[in-house]
C-alpha cells in the first residue's frame, strides 16, 4: 500500500462536516421545523454552494481525481460517476436555494430529503471504495503535492480560516436545531 494519507484524510475530515450538517437538515425535515428554522436556511444554502460544492467537490475535482493513473479504467470509470454525482448534489443545492427563496416547504423538503440521501451514499462511496483505491496507487510525494497545491488554492480563494469556519457553522447549526450538546449519528 502506497498510502494516501494526507489529502483523502482531509477530505474525510470534510465528509465529517457535511455529514453533521447533513444530519441537522435531515432533522429538519424529520421535524417540518421549517419555519422555526427559516432564518437560519439561508447559512445553509451558502454552505452547500460554497463549501460542498465549490470548496469540497473542487478539491476532489481539481487536485485529487486528475492523479488517478491513467490505465486504471475502473477508476476512472469511478470518478466520472462521482463527477456525475457532484453535478446532482449541486443540482439539489440550487433547488433548495429557489425553495428558501420562494419559500416553498414542499420542494425544500423534497431536495432535503434528495440531498441528504444522496450525499450519504457518495460519501460512503469515496470512502469506502474511491480513497482506498486512490492509497494503494498515489505516490506518497504526489500525495503530498496534491495536499499542499490544494490547501495553497483553497486559502486563497476562499481564506485561511475557512474550513474552520464552517466546521463552526455546522457546530452552531446543529446546537441550535439539536440542542446544545446533542451528538446524533445519521445512517452511515
Amino acid at each position: 500500500m502506497m498510502g494516501m494519507q494526507i489529502f483523502t484524510t482531509i477530505l474525510s475530515y470534510d465528509h465529517g462536516i457535511l455529514r453533521q450538517v447533513l444530519d441537522v437538515m435531515s432533522d429538519i425535515a424529520e421535524n417540518d421545523s421549517w419555519d422555526q428554522h427559516r432564518d437560519a436556511l439561508p447559512e445553509v444554502v451558502e454552505f452547500l454552494q460554497r463549501f460542498m460544492d465549490q470548496y469540497h467537490h473542487g478539491k476532489e475535482e481539481r487536485f485529487l481525481f486528475p492523479a488517478a493513473p491513467a490505465n486504471d479504467e475502473r477508476l476512472h470509470e469511478q470518478i466520472d460517476d462521482l463527477v456525475s454525482e457532484h453535478r446532482q448534489a449541486k443540482a439539489y443545492a440550487d433547488a433548495i436555494e429557489q425553495g428558501v427563496r420562494d419559500w416553498n416547504v414542499s420542494i425544500l423538503r423534497e431536495n432535503v430529503n434528495g440531498v441528504v440521501a444522496h450525499m450519504r451514499h457518495h460519501i460512503l462511496e469515496e470512502e469506502d471504495i474511491v480513497f482506498p483505491a486512490f492509497g494503494r496507487v498515489v505516490e506518497p510525494e504526489i500525495d503530498m503535492s496534491m495536499h499542499e497545491g490544494a490547501q495553497a488554492f483553497m486559502e486563497e480563494r476562499f481564506g485561511a480560516s475557512f474550513q474552520a469556519d464552517m466546521e463552526d457553522f455546522a457546530n452552531r447549526l446543529q446546537d441550535r436545531v439539536m440542542g446544545k450538546g446533542v451528538i446524533k449519528y445519521g445512517p452511515m
